[in-house]
């Protein structure tokens, strides 16, 4: 693809990049000043800080750097607006320094911190050259969403050949088309060297910028379609006539389908004013410094010389007559690569042609090319459209038309610009990793509700226990003296002395108890004879040669009487008896030992014997 470098001659003074001197443009360039490496650390440092405290919308830097100009672009954008122009800035360099000198990183990276801030806080996109980068479209039917890639890149190895050690591969699915009645997808697939992408990203990396990505000029431009900053409801072509080459690119809506390099431009130009310079003014040499300046002379934006400085002594007309052979060249080239999209996809013609160029173009051209083309011919100016921007304003028609890569740049997001950093490899990658980041923060989300449910029932059940406690100190406080462990004790010790002494009392008093019980307790018809009471305080002596042994007695009564009545009813007399001893609270285990049948006064009577246990 073609190289999309731009030589541009504007009438302001030159950037002495070497000797550290600061630079001040017009008021719609801007200004800047090399930094020392202390200046660039304190910068750092408070745009960090300042980007703390600041609400946090997204920046975007686009840089595009020629063989001596370096166009930077800056716009805001954010989820609810369309990205904004917020700063622009053009600073030339002497073509002498090469890229990557220190003299160059040091204007680079002075370049950034003057639009930027702090680079850091910004996604800076670039672009390289498009010489090297294939772009193909291939037509995929339609598979499942986890073998799009595989069929997308097996496809891509039939039709193209390029090596994966050497070439990074991406595509992007554009619309679905059907073809025949098939429904398919359209694809755009594209390889670009490897080498070529680290050498650009080697330029930034050397002084401490990390890029956001690199595309291509065709695929910039496609972004200024993309972002609404023009119409994308036509078919259009967009023409950059560079240095050495030009490329016509098109666009369907907002997608590019075509693009093609055209070994046609500036240089072709000068080369022929030198010519028909030398051939009118039988001069030997013209130098190219006054070849550009007779060259850029067409354009609207150029300013009058004085006639002191009128030497060539041609007017417009003549110097356009100059150089109509090359844009003849120039549009056949475009007339062909028209004609090639219409017949070879079958779809509209083109019926708008966007011109932006490294020179600003004069009228006459923009005319002959509409004439010979057949088709609506436009300088190619997004900032047209933005009414309402006073530094889009206030921008020069020539500064427009150089500042369109950069704007296209300014515009890129890895959501919809194809970035040669960036493919679907690392989008798949970064889409895991969300994935994973995802789930972590929804466990640890779960996490966090349940430990807040956890805190707030343990906070729920706190203040219930303290109400609780509230409630038993107010109970508690209307006891006086109030209970303490040692009062418990006591009052422990107390009781059981009275449960001691009263225990005493029931022994002592228990045959009493007993007699008066027992004697309640029988009836008229029963007559004891005689009640033994044994305690057990009561003991047995025995004598001994050496010792007296004492042997304790079991408590217990012993009853004996006799029943009287009539013959038949004696058993059941005594039996009710046993029965009324065993229903009393302080008798149990009553039990006869012996009963017998007497004569007692001339009368049948039942004697007996009997064991009671006095009750505990």
């Amino acid at each position: 693809m073609a190289d999309n470098i731009r030589y541009i001659n504007f009438t302001e003074k030159p950037l002495n990049a070497i000797r550290g001197k600061q630079y001040e443009k017009s008021d719609n360039i801007g200004k800047i000043s090399i930094l020392s490496h202390k200046e660039v650390a304190t910068s750092f440092w408070t745009n960090k800080l300042s980007r703390l405290f600041s609400n946090k919308k997204n920046h975007t830097v686009g840089i595009d750097i020629s063989h001596d100009y370096i166009y930077l672009v800056k716009v805001i954008s954010d989820s609810d607006a369309a990205p904004v122009l917020i700063n622009q800035k053009i600073i030339k360099y002497e073509a002498k320094i090469p890229k990557g000198s220190p003299e160059f990183n040091s204007l680079l990276k002075s370049s950034l911190f003057s639009i930027c801030g702090n680079p850091a806080n910004c996604n800076i996109w670039t672009m390289m050259s498009g010489d090297n980068v294939n772009i193909h479209y291939l037509k995929i039917p339609p598979v499942q969403k986890k073998q799009m890639e595989n069929a997308i890149y097996w496809a891509a190895k039939k039709e193209t050949s390029f090596d994966e050690k050497d070439y990074i591969f991406d595509f992007e699915i554009q619309e679905e088309i059907i073809e025949q009645g098939i429904p398919k997808n359209s694809v755009m697939v594209y390889s670009a060297p490897i080498a070529e992408i680290e050498k650009t990203r080697a330029l930034f990396s050397n002084i401490g910028i990390s890029l956001a990505g690199i595309t291509i000029p065709p695929f910039a431009i496609q972004n200024i379609y993309r972002m609404k900053w023009l119409p994308a409801d036509e078919t259009t072509a967009t023409l950059f006539i560079g240095n050495e080459f030009s490329r016509i690119n098109i666009y369907r809506k907002d997608k590019l389908v075509m693009s093609r390099g055209i070994k046609t431009g500036i240089s072709s130009m000068l080369e022929i004013i030198t010519d028909s310079f030398l051939s009118k003014k039988g001069i030997l040499t013209l130098e190219k410094e006054n070849a550009e300046k007779i060259l850029f002379s067409l354009g609207s934006d150029a300013k009058k010389t004085d006639k002191a400085d009128d030497v060539f002594g041609l007017e417009k007309d003549e110097i356009f007559s100059m150089i109509i052979p090359v844009i003849e060249r120039l549009t056949r080239q475009i007339e062909r690569t028209l004609q090639h999209y219409t017949t070879s996809t079958g779809r509209e013609r083109v019926e708008n042609l966007f011109i932006s160029s490294a020179m600003n173009l004069y009228d006459p051209v923009l005319k002959y090319l509409s004439d010979q083309l057949g088709v609506k011919v436009e300088l190619f100016d997004p900032l047209q459209s933005q009414t309402k921007n006073r530094l889009a304003e206030n921008i020069s028609s020539a500064d427009r038309m150089a500042l369109v890569p950069a704007l296209g740049l300014a515009l890129s997001g890895s959501q919809h610009t194809p970035n040669l950093i960036f493919t679907y490899k690392e989008k798949n990658n970064e889409t895991n990793i969300k994935k994973i980041n995802r789930g972590i923060i929804a466990a640890f989300a779960a996490s966090l509700i349940i430990c807040v449910m956890s805190i707030f029932h343990q906070s729920v059940n706190i203040f219930v226990l303290k109400k609780q406690r509230a409630s038993l100190n107010k109970e508690l406080s209307m006891y006086k003296p109030l209970i303490s462990a040692d009062n418990v004790k006591i009052m422990a010790n107390d009781i059981k002395r009275r449960q001691s002494i009263s225990h005493q009392y029931a022994e002592r008093y228990l045959g009493i108890a007993a007699i008066g019980e027992i004697s309640s307790l029988t009836p008229e018809n029963i007559r004891l004879n005689s009640l033994k009471i044994m305690t057990p305080a009561g003991f047995k002596v025995k004598d001994n040669a050496d010792k007296t042994q004492k042997e304790e007695t079991t408590a217990g009564i012993t009853l004996e009487g006799v029943v009287s009545g009539e013959r038949n009813m004696l058993n059941s007399y005594l039996a009710q008896y046993v029965m009324s001893l065993s229903n009393s609270p302080m008798l149990q285990q009553v039990s006869i030992l012996k009963n017998d049948i007497v004569n007692f006064k001339k009368k049948e009577v039942l004697q007996f014997s009997m064991s009671v246990k006095p009750g505990k």
